[in-house]
């Protein structure tokens, strides 16, 4: 499968249609989160600089005063952790996450197995942000066309929960080729 270049306002108009160009990552794609927040009012912890909220307040996204992105738990005394992201990636993988929890066709399975799993990433490509550790321990983003792929796993199992998402429903296709049940979501049926 040929790798695809896109810049983040290319990502993102794929997924939300046309835009204003913005001026920065973080302005193009703070319009846009209703699932997790940007904050409102920037505020600091230590040498953190907290830019995302999730929407129950159980993760936070930073960037450090040297310009280090940063992940955590929301819990007194759990220190941040470096996520492997530049600016666009992480504006990107924020779009992404928007674009799997927000998206008309959606399909998700909470205990997707390794076959199925392999299957989805030989037919996708890992999109270019790294990965988090929220909301399991592993959660990383591919995608093929204009469906966009989340795909978790604890690593204490062997089974993985798995959101897919697209504009159209006919951009899933590929995917319900691929597993045969979504046990969590379907919007052809929801």
């Amino acid at each position: 499968m040929k790798a695809v270049t896109r810049s983040l306002h290319e990502w993102v108009e794929l997924w939300f249609g046309p835009r204003p160009v913005a001026a920065t990552p973080a302005e193009l794609v703070r319009p846009l989160l209703t699932f997790n927040n940007a904050t409102k009012v920037m505020w600091t912890e230590g040498d953190v600089e907290v830019l995302v909220s999730e929407n129950q307040g159980v993760w936070l996204w930073g960037q450090t005063s040297t310009g280090q992105l940063v992940e955590r738990e929301n819990e007194p005394g759990v220190p941040w952790e470096p996520i492997d992201e530049d600016l666009e990636a992480f504006w990107l993988h924020h779009a992404a996450f928007e674009a799997v929890t927000s998206l008309d066709a959606t399909r998700s399975a909470q205990e997707l197995g390794q076959e199925a799993v392999g299957a989805i990433e030989a037919d996708s490509q890992p999109l270019p942000c790294g990965e988090w550790r929220w909301p399991f321990l592993r959660q990383r983003m591919r995608h093929r066309g204009r469906s966009v792929v989340m795909i978790c796993d604890d690593r204490r199992n062997e089974s993985f929960w798995v959101v897919a998402a697209a504009p159209e429903e006919d951009e899933l296709g590929w995917m319900d080729r691929l597993v045969a049940r979504w046990d969590e979501s379907d919007s052809r049926v929801d």
